[in-house]
């Protein structure tokens, strides 16, 4: 980590990677990172500062990196932040640690002095007094949960103002902009806000990865999977928010990370080691970051509102609470707003199709991706036929199965139908009458459409809101014993 520079709207962080001049910035539209709330301490800015550029080394996870050098910023790097990195890496890392063929690998060394390290860090870095404000953040990405947490809070009566990530990773931040606001158009609410981050890594890695043929080399040791070039985004997107919070009294950041993301794509045979895609969107994930949180500041934290539901009911409410923005809504991580080839395209667009209205999905999507003959091999995958879950954050085969049920309920058709029908519907009917396979997906339904009420970490007086919300709005909602 060579250089940390903070310009009133602007974080700037300079890495040396191997030679290579990565440059990663900050951009705040609502906030000036001169405000006195901010600089009451003359260490705790450079704290924060400090602390994010160590958290974004967790983007580096596609190269495994033998080692981090943070010397020159040791003083106001506490040791708590590197406690938390050396425990959680492995875990945030696992699907790189899988593609590259490295699971032996568990992390790279710190290099800094430990006669100064943490020396000049202020903690808490920054702090919300009591009495604590019952207001909240939430983080969107303009994508179908972050509208369901919007809608949920609504419902509830709690007052929120939004954030919004936009990664230069994804194309376009203004572009973004654009797709993001076509959402909020039908709210009203006084306060939105957004980061912008530049970096110039993924250039430099999509180089790397050819010149060294990696993609290659993965074939060849039988991992047959998309590179994942990207890691740690949701910390990155978290402690971003800080500022704003600290400046605004905002106590608590709201994610929309659901409970079908809380396990893992598969089990490696060899080392019987869970390798997941989206560990940072787990409950053990979020647990982790309480916990840093509270060692790094003061009443300030991070939930998710939706963590107790898998996507089943998430689909059904958003379409009970938001009617058609969900056609608004965007959740593609390759083009913005659909690529229309991977696997949460594929996956978001079973979804609306079974609980929303098939044609609008289609209208939204700009084509039909259940008659699409190239993507069948991802429909595959979504569907469970390929033995592990997708490498997206997408949800069960299970669940994706259901979709396609009620699809077929509803008299869809496409050549994706048809694989359904031939290779799940089929070998059922060979032992199950078609009352017993109707049976099945609806005790499936039920399955997924249950609420853990204890399955979050939420305070109180927010998670007896929300699910209250929850009892009220939608009439097939159960309790699931914990």
């Amino acid at each position: 980590m060579e250089q940390i520079e903070i310009v009133k709207h602007t974080i700037t962080i300079a890495y040396d990677i191997d030679a290579y001049a990565n440059v990663l910035k900050f951009e705040y539209d609502t906030i000036s990172l001169d405000d006195p709330a901010l600089r009451m301490d003359a260490e705790a800015l450079r704290t924060y500062a400090v602390s994010l550029g160590i958290i974004c080394l967790g983007r580096f996870g596609a190269i495994l990196p033998h080692r981090f050098d943070i010397t020159k910023y040791a003083p106001w790097a506490h040791p708590h932040l590197l406690n938390f990195f050396r425990k959680t890496l492995p875990f945030y890392w696992s699907e790189h640690r899988y593609q590259l063929n490295a699971l032996g690998y568990r992390g790279p060394e710190f290099i800094f002095d430990e006669a100064v390290i943490g020396s000049k860090a202020k903690l808490p870095i920054w702090q919300i007094k009591e009495p604590l404000p019952r207001r909240v953040m939430v983080a969107s990405g303009s994508g179908k949960d972050s509208l369901l947490c919007e809608k949920i809070l609504e419902e509830a009566g709690v007052e929120y103002e939004l954030f919004a990530y936009l990664y230069d990773l994804y194309g376009n931040v203004v572009h973004q902009k654009n797709i993001y606001d076509r959402v909020l158009q039908p709210f009203s609410r006084k306060h939105e806000h957004s980061v912008r981050i530049y970096d110039n890594y993924n250039p430099w890695l999509k180089e790397r990865l050819a010149s060294y043929r990696v993609v290659e080399t993965m074939n060849r040791h039988g991992i047959i999977k998309n590179f994942n070039m990207n890691s740690s985004e949701i910390l990155m997107a978290s402690l971003s928010m800080v500022p704003i919070q600290v400046i605004r009294g905002i106590p608590l950041q709201v994610f929309g990370h659901e409970k079908s993301a809380d396990f893992s794509n598969l089990t490696d045979r060899k080392t019987d080691e869970s390798i997941s895609h989206q560990f940072g969107k787990s409950f053990h994930s979020e647990r982790y970051i309480v916990k840093l949180y509270k060692k790094l500041f003061n009443n300030i934290s991070k939930v998710s509102i939706i963590k107790p539901m898998h996507d089943v009911l998430i689909f059904k409410l958003l379409f009970e609470l938001a009617g058609d923005l969900p056609y608004l809504t965007n959740s593609c991580n390759v083009k913005k707003p659909w690529c229309l080839r991977c696997d949460k395209c594929l996956y978001v667009f079973s979804g609306f199709t079974a609980f929303g209205d098939p044609q609008k999905t289609i209208e939204a999507f700009g084509a039909d991706l259940l008659d699409d003959l190239e993507v069948l091999s991802v429909w595959e995958e979504l569907l469970g036929l390929r033995g592990h879950i997708a490498w997206e954050c997408v949800g069960h085969p299970e669940e994706t199965q259901l979709y396609f049920y009620k699809a077929l309920g509803q008299g869809v058709t496409g050549c994706a139908i048809d694989m359904f029908k031939d290779k799940i519907i089929g070998p059922m009917t060979i032992t199950q009458e078609p009352t017993d396979i109707h049976h099945h997906f609806g005790l499936m339904e039920q399955r997924y459409s249950k609420v853990h009420p204890k399955h979050h970490h939420m305070p109180e007086w927010l998670s007896e809101q929300v699910l209250k919300v929850l009892t009220t709005t939608y009439a097939g909602w159960r309790r699931h014993p914990e």
